[in-house]
């Protein structure tokens, strides 16, 4: 066999495999960009009944940071409270144990 017919096939049989790979990734993108499309649309079709969920999950949050600060507040009431009657119990306004 003549070294331009072995380079001709080594030439041929790589631009073969280029080709496919290139039809395999158009494929590939095709498929993608279906399967991106779909989501969005099942996404869409699912907004009205999400948009109640989001407003009442809005709203379970904000309880909780109400109660979180309701709790902070309370906390410092019961550090305040300590500090007073230790301060007493020291100056001996308070019997010890009390």
């Amino acid at each position: 066999m003549p070294d331009w017919i072995v380079v001709q096939e080594i030439v041929f049989g790589l631009l073969g495999m280029a080709m496919g790979g290139g039809v395999l990734y158009g494929i590939y993108r095709t498929a993608n960009h279906w399967i991106d499309r779909r989501h969005e649309r099942e996404l869409a079709g699912v907004d009205g009944a999400g948009a109640a969920d989001v407003e009442q999950l809005r709203d379970r949050v904000e309880a909780l940071e109400e109660i979180s600060y309701r709790l902070h507040e309370l906390e410092e009431r019961v550090d305040f409270t300590e500090r007073v009657l230790t301060r007493r119990r020291d100056q001996g306004e308070l019997p010890p144990g009390a």
